[in-house]
């Protein structure tokens, strides 16, 4: 089973992104755009992980110290692929953000699971395999700035259902004031 770490985004948030996703389409004579709710901030991607080790990844979770915080989203960027680019929202790698990523991969790699060695760089998948469009209006590449209070992160599985991606979640974890 596919699992991964991540914050899940609120309502308002995801109207807004979506919003920029809809200015996006016209731009993009191609690409997968992710459904809105799919979008999320990624903090750990553990990939194909045995069902047998969900109790560990759930113990890594529960061992997490972290407080509440404020996640910033704001403007865009892409990764050039070969195939069609990957369009993303920006989020700012604050301090309480990056502390709770380093304490998650500090739990993992106690119990044996494999954290990305390069450093973390937050992101919210928009567009995959993009390519644009003839005289695509670079107006609409534009993501507004936005703020939301993070309050807990996610254990998600990842499967595909229909020829789509489903994220689900299977885990939970309040982040708490010390």
């Amino acid at each position: 089973m596919r699992v991964f770490f991540a914050v899940r985004l609120s309502e308002e948030i995801q109207d807004r992104l979506c919003s920029v996703l809809h200015r996006l389409r016209p731009c993009c004579a191609k690409g997968r755009f992710t459904p809105r709710e799919n979008l999320h901030v990624t903090l750990v991607f553990l990939g194909e992980t045995a069902p047998e080790r969900l109790p560990e990844t759930r113990a890594a979770m529960e061992a997490v110290s972290a407080e509440p915080f404020s996640l910033h989203i704001g403007g865009m960027g892409c990764f050039r692929r070969s195939g069609g680019d990957l369009y993303w929202a920006g989020v700012e790698r604050s301090a309480p953000l990056c502390r709770l990523y380093d304490s998650l991969c500090g739990e993992l790699q106690k119990r044996g699971f494999p954290t990305d060695d390069r450093p973390y760089r937050p992101h919210l998948t928009l567009v995959r395999q993009a390519v644009l469009a003839e005289g695509c209006d670079r107006g609409a590449f534009v993501v507004p700035a936005m703020r939301m209070k993070v309050e807990k992160f996610s254990l998600m599985k990842s499967e595909q259902a229909g020829g789509r991606r489903l994220y689900t979640e299977i885990g939970a974890k309040n982040l708490e004031r010390a």
